[in-house]
C-alpha cells in the first residue's frame, strides 16, 4: 500500500523543547516587566482625561442651563453630592443647581433645584480649583473665572481647565512643573 514511515517522523519533529519553551517564557516576561508599567501609567492618564472631560462637560451643561433657564446656575465642590462643601479640593465631587426662585441671590443645592451632580474621582489624582464654587448667568458668562487643576500621582502630566468670564471653558494640559 504504501510506506507511512514518514508520517511517524513529522509528527515527531512537531511542538516544543523544554528548552525552547524555557526560553519563550523568559522573554514574555522580560517583555511583560517592561511594559505593566507603561500600561498602568496609560490608564491612569485616560482615567484622568476621563475625569476631566466630565468636569469640562458639566461646566458647559451649567452654562447652558443658565442660558436656557434664564437664570443664574452654580456649581460647587462637593463632598456627599448633596450639599456644597465650600472646599477647593474638587477630587470629592460637584453639585450643579439653579435657584428655585430666580430672584435668590446665593441658592443651597436640594433635591428640588439639583440638575447634575458627580461623585468622587478616582484614585490616583486630585482637582482642585481656586474656590468652592462657580456660577453662570443667563447670559452664560461665569460670574468670576476659575482655574481647575488635575494632577496624577504617578502622571507627569497637569491638567488645568480655564473657565474665562465669557464662560469659554478651556482645556490645558502641560508637564509637571513640581
Amino acid at each position: 500500500m504504501g510506506d507511512y514511515s514518514h508520517i511517524a517522523e513529522i509528527r515527531a519533529t512537531r511542538g516544543f523543547s523544554l528548552l525552547e519553551l524555557l526560553v519563550t517564557i523568559a522573554v514574555a516576561a522580560i517583555l511583560l516587566a517592561v511594559a505593566i508599567p507603561s500600561y498602568r501609567s496609560v490608564v491612569q492618564r485616560n482615567a484622568m482625561a476621563a475625569t476631566v472631560n466630565d468636569l469640562v462637560g458639566d461646566l458647559n451643561y451649567a452654562r447652558s442651563q443658565a442660558v436656557t433657564r434664564g437664570q443664574d446656575v452654580f456649581v460647587c465642590s462637593s463632598n456627599n453630592q448633596l450639599n456644597c462643601n465650600g472646599g477647593k479640593d474638587w477630587s470629592t465631587g460637584w453639585v450643579i443647581y439653579a435657584a428655585v426662585d430666580p430672584s435668590e441671590n446665593s441658592p443651597t443645592p436640594t433635591k428640588d433645584n439639583r440638575l447634575r451632580v458627580h461623585g468622587p474621582v478616582g484614585a490616583g489624582f486630585q482637582i482642585s480649583a481656586g474656590g468652592g464654587s462657580l456660577s453662570f448667568n443667563s447670559s452664560g458668562f461665569a460670574m468670576s473665572g476659575d482655574t481647575f487643576t488635575a494632577k496624577g500621582n504617578d502622571v507627569g502630566q497637569v491638567t488645568q481647565v480655564r473657565v474665562a468670564v465669557t464662560g469659554r471653558v478651556e482645556i490645558v494640559r502641560r508637564a509637571d512643573d513640581s
